[in-house]
This record gives C-alpha cells, structure tokens and sequence, in this order.
C-alpha cells in the first residue's frame, strides 16, 4: 500500500460547519456595529484563521477591530459551535473504513486547537490520532511545518501522505509537504479552486476516498 496516512482538513471537509461559524463571526460583527455578513459571502472568507476571516469581513478602515471582534467571535462560538455542525454524509463511514484498512488519521486545521478538538472529538470519538489546530503559535496552512510534524510523527515519507481539503490552502500545503493531495468539491470552496492550484485528486463523494487507498 503506497499511501499510509490520512490528513484531513476539518470545516468544509469533515464536517458543514458554516452555519455555526457565520452565527459566530456575524455575532462578533455586531458587537462593534459592523454589518453582518451572509452564509455565502462567509464561505469565500473562511480557512485560514479567524483574524484572517474577520480581516476580510471588516471594511478596510475598521481592521483595528479585529482583535476584538474575535474575543467575541471566539466566546460565542464556544457556546454554539455544536448546534448546526454536522458531518458531511458519508463522511463517518469513510474515516472508519480507512481506520480499519490501517490508516494512520489526523486533522491538520486552521481552526483555534480548542474548537477543533471539541468537536473532532464529539463527532469522530477515537478515530484521529492527531487533531492539530491553531494555537496562535505556528502558522497555519498552506504553511508546511505542522504537516510535516505530523508525517515525523507518523514515521512516515511526505509522500505516503495523503493530504485532503477543500481548500487551496489545503492543496497547497500538501505540495509544501511533498505529499499527494485530495481536493473534495462539497465544501466551503468551489472545485475551480482546487482544480487551479492542481489537486492530484478531485471527488465530489465521500466514498471516493476509499478507492484512492
């Protein structure tokens, strides 16, 4: 088997999260009189961290608000981030069938490490051996550094990775790495976007990362 390792992005990925996070950044929005975004123009500005997400929510001369916006953003979301989440359908039963092909799992986001956890734990109990979001330290995808710890980790070469994500930040970092990389098209991006920054690999479903192993 070439491939022995799954690292999978979480929101737009694993898991429909949009509602949740919009609820969250809109209530952020609002506690400094900013306008509230809608669904689909927040699913161009999610990925690559909350202040970059709230950077491009914010008109250009209110970017001093950031920092506040996400403490806000940050304690709402805490609270709701389980509400209207959901696993993509089909998703769960194709991460227990690469757990039982023997597939080392791990989540690789540019979620806050608490989110993630929380809810990569409530929703796939046991299946991940890592869950890496951000911690405000490293920096975040595209960035190679913490795929590369996590293929160290594993014990593995970049290349029997396989990198899966929605997004070109996903797709990117896959390359950094050196590893081969899945684009999935239900997510918060369009499946243009993977295809311009060439992802080895476009499925449109669930089961089709299991014919990829």
């Amino acid at each position: 088997m070439m491939y022995k390792a799954a690292i999978f992005d979480l929101d737009g990925t694993l898991v429909d999260s949009v509602a949740d996070l919009a609820d969250a950044f809109n209530y952020g929005l609002e506690q400094f009189g900013q306008p509230k975004r809608t669904i689909d123009e927040l699913r161009k500005m999610i990925g690559d961290g909350i202040r970059i997400t709230i950077s491009r929510a914010l008109a250009q001369d209110k970017q001093e608000f950031i920092d506040r916006v996400a403490e806000k953003m940050r304690e709402k979301y805490a609270t709701i981030c389980l509400d209207k989440t959901k696993p993509y359908d089909g998703i769960p039963e194709a991460v227990a069938e690469l757990g039982k092909k023997g597939i080392r799992l791990a989540v690789l986001t540019n979620k806050d490490q608490a989110m993630a956890q929380k809810i990569v734990e409530h929703f796939f109990p046991g299946s991940f051996e890592i869950i890496r979001g951000t911690t405000g330290i490293d920096p975040v995808k595209p960035d190679p550094k913490a795929g590369m710890q996590i293929i160290k980790y594993f014990g593995i070469a970049p290349g029997q990775a396989v990198f899966v994500g929605d997004s070109s930040a996903d797709i990117q970092a896959a390359k950094a790495c050196g590893s081969y990389s899945v684009g999935v098209s239900w997510g918060l991006r369009l499946a243009d976007e993977l295809r311009r920054n060439e992802a080895d690999l476009i499925i449109s479903n669930p089961c089709e990362l299991i014919r990829a192993f």
